[in-house]
């Protein structure tokens, strides 16, 4: 940079008509939002909704009751199966949830409902 250049930033500078703003920073993107999969054991239906802290409640779009953050590895069975729906129920009261990467080999799921309890044990 030439000197007569350098003379008149510096005088600018001074007399407070250079001011220097740092570059503003690049906004972080964190990606899409995923979305999980909850259960409403009332009307037997599953909806996938984007993720609220622990302990706050979610509320059926259908029935007006609660559902049950399922995970995002959960498949709702036909609405017309309740035995699966009781599996599915059952499997939720005992803590199980459906999450997971889906790249381990974890224990299959119990298929039928009589096979719970042998799953959970």
């Amino acid at each position: 940079m030439n000197e007569e250049k350098y003379r008149r930033m510096e005088i600018r500078k001074k007399t407070g008509t250079r001011v220097i703003t740092p570059p503003e920073p690049h906004a972080h993107n964190r990606g899409p939002e995923y979305l999980v999969a909850h259960a409403c054991f009332s009307c037997c239906k599953s909806f996938k909704q984007p993720d609220k802290p622990e302990g706050e409640r979610s509320i059926c779009p259908e029935c007006g009751g609660i559902v049950y953050r399922m995970g995002r590895n959960f498949t709702a069975p036909k609405k017309s199966d309740t035995k699966q729906w009781k599996k599915v129920r059952h499997l939720y009261a005992e803590g199980f949830r459906f999450f997971g990467s889906g790249m381990h080999d974890g224990p299959k799921l119990p298929e039928k409902l009589s096979d719970v309890e042998m799953f959970l044990k």
